[in-house]
């Protein structure tokens, strides 16, 4: 009985792992938006950086 409780119990770690690792890949798949000042107008640092031909 007790060796049938570890088999469960690693089987729920193991998953728990899993479901963590995927909710990572998600996480770092998905872009910041781009940030804005208090006042509502987009950060000019961002802006300078995508100016292309600079």
């Amino acid at each position: 009985m007790t060796e049938h409780i570890l088999d469960i119990s690693a089987a729920l770690r193991e998953a728990h792992l899993q479901r963590l690792e995927a909710s990572l890949v998600a996480k770092e798949a998905i872009k910041p938006a781009p940030t804005t000042t208090t006042t509502g107008r987009p950060d000019p640092k961002q802006a300078e950086e995508s100016v292309p031909g600079d």
